[in-house]
């Protein structure tokens, strides 16, 4: 979009009237929802992805812009001309400038000031599901969506179906993100989890509590079957299966786990996991007690029917 410059003509001219013309039109297209047509009168200089300008996907919007009015035209500059429009959504007013160029002699929409949101970087997989069907964000990155005036669903998916942006760790709905995009506006809308800076959302996941609950649970089943073993067995970390039995056998009934830390996080695509113990027994035939250190680390991974599996690094 042009840069709108300090020291602008004020007023309109005599050759404003197609920059007028077009940005009404824009707005009753906008109210209807004819993205076909939207497309014909865009700029090429847009920065609008087509999967935005989709008819169904622009239908899908909370809320869309209605009662619009054109009410200032500025030229900056030969060929570029700034449209103020104001327009109602959801019965809030609103007030807009519409960047206009001309395209081969024709007046063209270029953009509009605050068009961008700025999602990311996110620190797990997935990202923002918008209206239900377009899904943005990047791990690690941050990259900058642009959407056509209205209020669109946002909702943070995992594609694992593991994570969840409440700190709770309890399942979040979607929530709404108005385009053009204003700083207050985002702080009052994303739920817990989603943090809003400025004119961008970004999100860290953690597991849903429920999830956390089965990797709990399936790493406690690990510890109870090597114990079972002797602290011998392919359910036992490798290490402290070789350290153990340096000793000599170990009584099964002298084990004691004790747990020292466990952390669940997403340095990559997956969930990793790293659970560490200490493990104190008594040999066979010797007197004492023994304590070695041993370590589950792993990932989490979706069985054939979706449910949370730990996949144990050997």
């Amino acid at each position: 979009m042009p840069l709108l410059l300090g020291g602008c003509v004020a007023g309109g001219s005599s050759g404003d009237g197609p920059a007028r013309k077009v940005a009404a039109d824009f707005f009753a297209l906008l109210a209807s929802g004819d993205t076909d047509a939207i497309a014909a009168i865009i700029s090429p200089d847009s920065t609008l992805v087509p999967a935005v300008l989709d008819k169904e996907f622009y239908a899908s919007t909370i809320a869309r812009p209605t009662d619009a009015e054109v009410v200032e035209a500025l030229e900056t500059e030969p060929g570029t001309t700034y449209v103020t429009v104001d327009y109602s959504i959801e019965g809030e007013d609103r007030s807009i400038k519409v960047a206009v160029v001309e395209v081969d002699g024709e007046a063209r929409i270029s953009g509009w000031l605050d068009e961008t949101l700025s999602v990311g970087p996110l620190r797990a997989p997935g990202g923002f599901e918008v209206n239900g069907s377009l899904t943005v964000g990047e791990l690690e990155e941050s990259i900058q969506f642009v959407a056509l005036p209205g209020v669109y669903s946002f909702e943070y998916v995992d594609p694992k179906g593991f994570g969840t942006p409440d700190p709770d760790g309890a399942e979040t709905e979607s929530f709404a993100v108005e385009f053009p995009v204003e700083g207050p506006q985002l702080v009052d809308t994303v739920p817990p989890g989603v943090k809003a800076l400025g004119s961008g959302i970004s999100v860290e996941p953690r597991l849903l509590s429920s999830v956390e609950d089965e990797v709990t649970r399936q790493l406690a089943q690990l510890v109870k079957d090597c114990s079972a073993s002797a602290l011998t067995g392919d359910d036992c970390p490798a290490r402290l299966v070789t350290e153990a039995a340096e000793g000599g056998a170990v009584d099964r009934t002298s084990i004691i786990w004790t747990a020292d830390t466990k952390q669940v996080s997403v340095p990559s695509e997956e969930w990793s996991f790293v659970a560490d113990y200490s493990v104190a027994f008594n040999r066979v035939s010797a007197g004492g007690r023994t304590t070695l250190d041993a370590r589950y680390e792993g990932v989490v991974v979706p069985d054939a029917l979706g449910k949370p599996v730990l996949e144990v690094a050997r």
